[in-house]
C-alpha cells in the first residue's frame, strides 16, 4: 500500500470513530482494474478520494489533486487535517443568475482566510455585473478531539519525507 492509501485509510478509520453514520464511503472498480475509494461527510461539501496514484481533497467542485510522488506529503496532510478542522469560507461568483466561479478558503490560525482552490467555467456572460455570495462553513470535527490521530498520520509520513 503507497503512502498516499495509508493515509487515506488512517482518515477514513479516525472519522469513523468520531462521526459514525455521517461518514459516506463509497468504492468504484473497473473492469481494468482501476479502484477509486471516495469519503465524504453528510451535510457537508467536504470530500476525499484516493486511487493508485494521488490523493484529491476537495470541498464541493472546488479540489486539489496530490501525488505523492511530486507533491510535499506534509502539504498534503495539512489540507486534509484544516479541511477538516478549520472554518472555510466559499465566495461564489454569478453574472446575473450565472454561476461562473468558485473560490475556497480555509481559515488560518491568525483568523485569515488563505485560498484553496478556485474553479471556473470557460464560458461565461462577462459583460454582465459581477455579484458574490460568500457562505462560511464551520469546522467539521474539532481538532482537540482528533489531536492523537493526526500526531499518528504526521509521524507515519515522516519515514517517508
Amino acid at each position: 500500500m503507497k503512502v498516499h492509501q495509508v493515509i487515506l485509510k488512517k482518515t477514513e478509520a479516525f472519522l469513523k470513530r468520531h462521526l459514525g453514520n455521517k461518514l459516506n464511503i463509497a468504492i468504484e472498480k473497473y473492469d481494468d482494474g482501476y479502484k477509486e475509494t471516495h469519503l465524504s461527510i453528510t451535510d457537508t461539501d467536504f470530500r476525499i478520494s484516493c486511487d493508485d496514484r494521488e490523493l484529491t481533497i476537495g470541498n464541493g467542485f472546488n479540489h486539489q489533486h496530490f501525488n505523492p510522488e511530486y507533491d510535499d506529503i506534509n502539504e498534503i496532510i495539512e489540507i486534509l487535517l484544516n479541511s477538516l478542522t478549520k472554518r472555510k469560507r466559499i465566495t461564489e461568483y454569478y453574472k446575473s443568475k450565472f454561476h461562473y466561479k468558485t473560490k475556497a478558503e480555509i481559515e488560518s490560525a491568525n483568523g485569515e482566510f488563505s485560498e484553496l482552490s478556485t474553479s471556473m467555467t470557460w464560458l461565461f456572460p462577462f459583460w454582465k455585473k459581477t455579484k458574490e455570495k460568500v457562505i462560511i462553513e464551520k469546522n467539521i470535527i474539532d481538532q482537540k478531539l482528533i489531536e492523537q490521530e493526526i500526531e499518528e498520520i504526521k509521524n507515519y509520513v515522516q519515514q517517508f519525507v
